[in-house]
């Protein structure tokens, strides 16, 4: 990409110079008025060329890497937000719990939770289970929760039931 930008810049400035060489001569004789009309459209292409580059690079090239920032900034914060990572776990819990009627989870994790780097966390909770005979029954569990950054996807790598 950067190739191309520096040909047009170059390509500009040629088309400016070389249209300056021939419109600026001092010669006013009729049979130069052709090559005086052809310097000024050299001239004015490699002004439009060198105008529509800087455009280009203020408002295409400045705003698609702000984007990327952004996007950066979107996903950092993802990689350290445990009440999101939490909600994540929550499914594989729930399904994981086959022989309970109902489970019912915290509103956040436990504060021992926490991220542990690299778009990684430990979240530790405790569910209150109701049986399907009746009777309710309070859990503890540690999931180990990974964001993968190339597909945006959450993966729940492990569970360990604390209270068992």
């Amino acid at each position: 990409m950067l190739w191309i930008v520096i040909v047009i810049a170059l390509s500009s400035i040629w088309l400016m110079i070389k249209g300056g060489g021939l419109y600026f001569r001092d010669n006013d004789s009729a049979e130069y008025a052709p090559i005086k009309r052809k310097g000024f459209y050299y001239i004015a292409v490699g002004a439009s060329l060198m105008l529509g580059l800087a455009f280009w690079n203020e408002f295409v090239y400045k705003r698609s890497q702000s984007a990327l920032d952004r996007e950066e900034k979107r996903i950092a914060a993802i990689c350290t937000d445990v009440v999101k990572a939490f909600n994540k776990t929550k499914e594989p819990i729930e399904a994981s719990m086959t022989e309970m009627k109902s489970v019912q989870f915290p509103f956040l994790p436990k504060a021992s939770s926490k991220a542990i780097g690299q778009c990684q966390f430990v979240i530790q909770a405790t569910v209150e289970a109701t049986y399907r005979s009746g009777g309710t029954h309070k859990k503890t569990y540690e999931a180990q929760v990974e964001f993968d950054r190339t597909h945006e996807t959450w993966h729940l790598r492990d569970i360990k039931w604390l209270d068992e």
